[in-house]
């Protein structure tokens, strides 16, 4: 190592278009990724049903709008060029650093291929759907569903009924969204039994739970008690508000 004039460390020399590599490579991956959430306007009775008579259709509307707003800060932390979400219906705007979409087709199938369509159609190189109701979702979750889209044709999320919370693709596979018996627990195994026919490599994101049912809503409230993370702030506030999780669970020290 050799010093520079007056005992000033020389700088190394550096070539322009080495320095900018990293940051180039980094601004193509996020111009490739599209990043949909689809999503449901938080309308007490149209949303969360199952989650009564356990919660009243208040609450539950609620506690899916609060899951919700954590599930677009999630997002907006992710490296994605294009944010969309995707609204089932209504007039329902979008939020901050959002597109907005509105869902078309018959079934969820029909729905996702649309909006898989219009990504691509878009200029998308690699685009995931996310699912708005799951309580756990980071945005090291999606960092690494988009990291497995690099090198697969295929990325899928399982939840613990069957389904899944994300599914990405590096190009259109309507063929996976064909007679698919959704919102039953053969959502993830029929999918993934049609992408081996069609010849897609298929990689695994880390399982999530949605929330959907009184026992998902006791699991997470059971996590918070036991002091561990198991959902966004708004989730956690609107679960202490309403008394289904003690002030003392979530307390700091002190």
């Amino acid at each position: 190592m050799s010093a520079g004039v007056a005992g000033i460390r020389a700088a190394p020399t550096r070539h322009p278009a080495l320095d900018s590599a990293p940051a180039r490579g980094a601004r193509t991956v996020r111009r490739m990724r599209h990043l949909l959430v689809f999503a449901r306007p938080p309308v007490a009775g149209l949303v969360k049903s199952r989650l009564s008579p356990a919660l009243p259709a208040a609450l539950a509307a609620e506690l899916y709008r609060a899951i919700s707003a954590d599930t677009f800060d999630v997002l907006r932390a992710a490296t994605a060029a294009v944010l969309a979400v995707w609204w089932s219906e209504g007039d329902e705007p979008a939020p901050d650093g959002f597109e907005r979409r509105v869902q078309q087709g018959d079934d969820l199938g029909a729905r996702l291929r649309h909006a898989f369509d219009d990504a691509f159609a878009a200029g998308a190189g690699r685009a995931l759907v996310v699912a708005s109701d799951t309580p756990a979702l980071t945005a090291a979750h999606v960092e690494a569903a988009f990291t497995q889209l690099e090198r697969y044709a295929l990325v899928m999320g399982p939840a613990h009924d069957g389904g899944y919370w994300c599914l990405g693709l590096q190009r259109p596979a309507p063929e996976l969204f064909r007679d698919i018996p959704w919102s039953t627990d053969q959502v993830l195994a029929l999918t993934l039994a049609r992408a081996r026919n069609a010849g897609l490599s298929v990689s695994l994101a880390e399982t999530l739970d949605d929330m959907d049912t009184p026992a998902d809503l006791a699991r997470v409230v059971g996590v918070i008690a036991a002091g561990r993370a198991a959902c966004g702030a708004r989730v956690r506030d609107v679960l202490v508000q309403r008394g289904l999780v003690p002030d003392w669970a979530v307390a700091g020290p002190g």
